[in-house]
């Protein structure tokens, strides 16, 4: 009974003194969870991109996703998604769809066609929700509301 106290004493000092790793492992950088879901705030501009793109042979793609532009005020803000896509060597801006910032969630679609050699497989895209501000100003300046990077698999005709 005496060694099991000295036991049990010796073993509740090394749990008080180790480390707290034991608690809880440090959360990997959002980067490191690309399929993790997120759950947006209704009030903050949000942006997705979805898993898969197509690409046809002659290398034109289309990527999908969604977005949500939040109104300021009276007036509906201009906004556009824009999208750039790296597969290996090639490294394109898609162009842009033009957003409607009145809070609710829209999809979007880019269909790039001869921007680029694009094939099926693996590719890293950049995407930005870029929102045009009046604010005080007369001339309504471009500032990021929301970008993700994310890995997307492009796929061929019959996927």
């Amino acid at each position: 009974m005496r060694n099991r106290r000295r036991a049990l004493g010796a073993l509740t000092v090394l749990l008080m003194a180790a480390p707290a790793a034991h608690a809880a492992p440090a959360a990997p950088a959002a980067h490191d969870w690309p399929d993790r879901p997120r759950l947006p705030l209704p009030w903050t501009d949000d942006l997705t991109i979805d898993r898969t793109g197509d690409v046809t042979p002659d290398g034109s793609v289309t990527l999908y996703g969604s977005y949500r532009c939040v109104r300021e005020g009276t007036e509906y803000t201009r906004a556009t998604v824009l999208v750039t896509l790296t597969q290996g060597r090639e490294r394109h801006g898609l162009g842009g769809y033009a957003a409607v910032c009145d809070g609710l969630r829209h999809r979007w679609l880019i269909d790039a066609v001869d921007v680029g050699r694009y094939e099926p497989g693996p590719a890293d895209a950049e995407v930005t929700l870029l929102r045009f501000d009046a604010g005080d100003s007369f001339v309504p300046m471009p500032r990021n509301a929301a970008g993700i990077e994310r890995r997307v698999r492009l796929v061929g005709g019959d996927h």
